[in-house]
């Protein structure tokens, strides 16, 4: 069955939901000298009690072995900017004020395509952030057990195929790292 594109407004009620769902989620690309913040999931009992991760898919996340953005849906009348600061207190213990975030990008993603009969369209709506992680703070990272090899990885050897979930696709649309792994 393939779906089509309906022309009207985004305007959710529960009887008018799109048939895939809806998700609101935050990015947060925190920075520092050393490059970008990702990790590798560990422990799937803890993503999915405690960062919103889904059932379906996080098995095959973790069995990926490939890089996580600090990043999570958005929590009912949360504000993306909140949620960028909740997400990075929570998954990798960093503590960033709330005015050092910065807006980057909102992207829009709808996969798989309407017109894809494997199945209706799951539109993702993401806010990027950015912040800058001081070395002051950067020193006090930990290696929390929800993840792997958590750390500042060099921008310029990161590429799309690094990450999983389709994070590396968020990295390179707000321009952060190129499909060869050359950062911009």
């Amino acid at each position: 069955m393939s779906y089509s594109v309906v022309k009207k407004k985004a305007q959710f009620s529960p009887a008018d939901v799109p048939p895939g769902s809806v998700c609101l989620s935050t990015f947060v690309v925190a920075r520092n000298g050393k490059g970008i913040l990702a990790g590798r999931m560990d422990k799937l009992d803890i993503w999915l009690a405690r960062f919103f991760m889904s059932e379906k898919g996080g098995p095959s996340y973790l069995a990926s072995g490939k890089f996580l953005l600090p990043a999570s849906h958005i929590m009912w009348y949360e504000s993306p900017l909140d949620a960028a600061v909740r997400i990075l207190d929570e998954q990798t213990l960093l503590s960033v004020p709330k005015e050092k975030f910065k807006l980057a990008d909102v992207q829009s993603h709808l996969r798989p395509a309407p017109s894809d009969p494997s199945g209706p369209p799951h539109w993702d709506i993401c806010f990027v952030y950015t912040t800058d992680v001081p070395d002051s703070e950067a020193k006090n990272l930990k290696q929390p057990e929800w993840f792997r090899d958590l750390g500042f990885k060099p921008e310029s050897e990161l590429s799309v195929d690094d990450f999983t979930r389709g994070h590396g696709d968020i990295l390179e649309e707000a321009g952060f790292i190129r499909a060869t792994g050359t950062s911009k």
